[in-house]
């Protein structure tokens, strides 16, 4: 079987776990502690992190395998190792794949958010229920555009099959367990290589996706810093305003690149090494398997230590648990040095009395 080792199974455990905590956090720091001038922009930012606690409960639960061997590339929730039932497990490694596909779609809806903001265009950025609607429904839509190539085009067969048999899956396993995945150059039984069009299709179309999202997204991220320069050349607004600005600006930025390091770039060189050179290696499914836990631990942390309104309350809040610490500490010590000036005295007037 090719399961992450135990030690970095808890590992990936533990930073899904810190992520949820995180995410947490900055939901309450963001209704309650966000700037007036943030409008809109604050339910994006709450649907990111709702989106991505969802993300989270759905990696514990289901704990996928992502295997990589040769020019195989599966995703597999084992009935063994899930704790859901398994009539559910198809539909559960599919909506792993769509979340996957939203982490990297969510954030150029957000610098073109941005954008329309920065250039001052009220009628794409009002709080209006229609808005609102294209806002947080535009990444679903095309997840949900991703998920379905996914479905048609990398469900399992036969050439699937004789893999899983390879790497000494049951067949009672294979039958039960949630799979996706592709096989690019399927062996025969007289040894040649067949290249499977059906796997180079589904890649191409679901890869497509992602990139036409990742050209978008750094479109709107070059347009939101030049919009910003021009915002603080005119000097019309207030300091706190653009100061703001580019709070936010660095923050999405950052968020941003985060799951391009831990997520788009470990899958690119699942693909390379699967499509390409037909030799990847376990590591790679294994490195991928710990990024995503990576991404969904650190990429609140940008917003909070960026956003100053979000950074002095996460300090006020260190400052307060400290303060409280030592508060539980001080008493002890004043009574022990209380008790000891209490002993010197009565040993001073026991003496001066002799």
């Amino acid at each position: 079987m090719f399961a992450l080792h135990p030690v970095l199974n808890l590992c990936q455990r533990i930073l899904t776990c810190v992520g949820m905590l995180s995410n947490a956090l900055l939901i309450n720091l963001v209704i309650f502690q966000s700037p007036k001038d943030l409008g809109l922009y604050k339910y994006l930012m709450v649907y990111i992190s709702c989106f991505e606690l969802f993300f989270s409960t759905l990696e514990i639960l289901v704990l996928p395998e992502l295997i990589t061997l040769d020019s195989e590339f599966f995703i597999v929730v084992n009935p063994e190792h899930s704790y859901l039932p398994q009539q559910f497990l198809q539909f559960l490694d599919l909506l792993y794949c769509g979340s996957f596909a939203v982490s990297l779609v969510i954030f150029s809806c957000q610098f073109a958010y941005r954008y329309q903001v920065l250039k001052g265009n009220s009628s794409w950025v009002a709080t209006k229920p229609i808005n609102l609607f294209f806002w947080l429904g535009t990444p679903l839509l095309l997840a949900s555009f991703y998920s379905f190539f996914v479905h048609e085009f990398l469900q399992k067969n036969d050439f699937c099959d004789v893999v899983l048999r390879e790497l000494g899956y049951s067949e009672d396993l294979i039958s039960d367990m949630g799979f996706y995945g592709m096989v690019f150059y399927p062996k025969l039984k007289d040894g040649t290589f067949l290249i499977n069009w059906i796997s180079f299709l589904g890649v191409s179309v679901t890869t497509g996706t992602l990139i036409a999202s990742e050209i978008t997204m750094i479109y709107f991220a070059y347009k939101c810093f030049d919009a910003t320069k021009s915002l603080i050349k005119k000097g019309n607004c207030s300091s706190n305003f653009r100061r703001l600005q580019w709070q936010l600006f660095y923050a999405l930025v950052a968020q941003t690149t985060i799951p391009i390091l831990f997520m788009q770039i470990p899958m690119t060189m699942i693909y390379f090494s699967t499509m390409v050179l037909k030799s990847s290696k376990p590591f790679f499914g294994h490195l991928q398997s710990i990024t995503i836990s990576i991404y969904l631990a650190t990429d609140t942390l940008p917003t909070i230590f960026i956003i100053k309104h979000y950074r002095d309350t996460v300090m006020r809040m260190i400052c307060f648990w400290k303060k409280g610490s030592m508060y539980k500490v001080g008493p002890r010590k004043l009574h022990v040095t209380e008790s000891s000036h209490s002993k010197h005295l009565h040993a001073s007037i026991i003496s001066t009395h002799l």
